[in-house]
């Protein structure tokens, strides 16, 4: 029974509060006039904002540093209504695109899509089971991190042909199919001092082939049997960043001078880097603790970990 202690006034009704055992005042109805104003407040206030954003996108000139153009190939599919690029470098691109709702009923048209061009990661491992990683910096990432080899696909190149040639560039290390491939080439020594970046130039290539979505498929070549591809990935499904085509490459031996130690001079990163050698006890739980502070390269890391347990 409810007590007969609550207030009393005429002119204001109560509800009572079931959770808190309370009275409180229960909200007078608006008049049809105040309703139809606020209304009208919304109605102008909406369409207001709404073109401003038109405006501003009327308006914007797209950012490109001069003669730059990006490189890569932009993403659209069924559902792609339109593209309005914002700004672009010859490694990356962010549009607005405008896209249809899957039941085709309404679209968006602020779907913000950052291009990229698709990169490779490489897992390293050496023959006698060590992890072969970096250790630096990176400008969106706190601190020091470490990172896998990695780096852009170049056009035309085949991801598989990309990781060859990055593990190369950074590392001085190459499968031992790829280090019997130099041996034929030089013909005489097998004393990979006299051994040189151009001869990489000179060794067969993986042609690049397309699937069914005109994406590039990863295959790595049948007669290295030490390359092993760990799948092709979206880096963010709903706003692009392009694809990521990971690999291990196991039994890696040294087919430049120094390759494979601290004394190898590496090119195509900007950034400092320090060659680090784990054993792969310690790279499970270094990847576990989020070391490699990058979603790619840690996917990498725990893919390959997974291929050799």
């Amino acid at each position: 029974m409810m007590s007969s202690a609550h207030p009393t006034n005429s002119s204001v009704s109560y509800a009572y509060g079931k959770q808190s055992n309370q009275f409180f005042p229960r909200e007078q109805p608006r008049s049809n006039r105040s309703k139809f104003v606020i209304a009208v407040a919304c109605v102008i206030l909406v369409s207001l904002l709404f073109s401003g954003v038109s405006i501003f996108y009327e308006n914007t000139t797209p950012y490109s540093p001069t003669g730059t153009t990006y490189r890569g190939t932009g993403w659209t599919s069924e559902r792609t209504v339109s593209v309005k690029t914002i700004g672009e470098t010859k490694f990356a691109r962010c549009d607005v695109h405008t896209v249809r709702s899957e039941d085709g009923k309404s679209q968006i048209n602020d779907w913000l899509f950052m291009e990229e061009m698709d990169a490779v990661n490489v897992a390293v491992v050496l023959e006698n089971g060590n992890f072969v990683v970096f250790e630096q910096g990176k400008y969106a990432i706190p601190g020091s991190t470490l990172s896998p080899v990695g780096g852009f696909v170049d056009a035309g190149e085949s991801p598989f042909e990309s990781a060859r040639r990055e593990v190369m560039e950074e590392l001085g290390l190459g499968s031992r199919h790829m280090l019997q491939q130099f041996q034929a080439i030089d013909g005489v020594s097998t004393d990979i001092s006299t051994y040189n970046k151009n001869m990489y130039t000179q060794i067969p290539k993986a042609s690049r082939a397309m699937d069914q979505f005109n994406l590039a498929k990863g295959d790595t070549s049948g007669d290295d049997l030490d390359w092993i591809f760990l799948g092709r990935y979206r880096t963010a499904a709903n706003r692009g960043g392009g694809f990521i085509y990971t690999y291990l490459l196991k039994n890696a031996v040294p087919i430049l001078p120094s390759g494979g130690t601290e004394a190898f001079i590496s090119t195509g990163d900007d950034e400092a880097q320090k060659i680090k050698f784990i054993p792969i006890q310690e790279v499970r739980q270094r990847t576990l603790n989020g070391e490699f502070q990058e979603v790619k390269w840690a996917a990498t890391l725990a893919l390959a970990l997974m291929h050799l347990q």
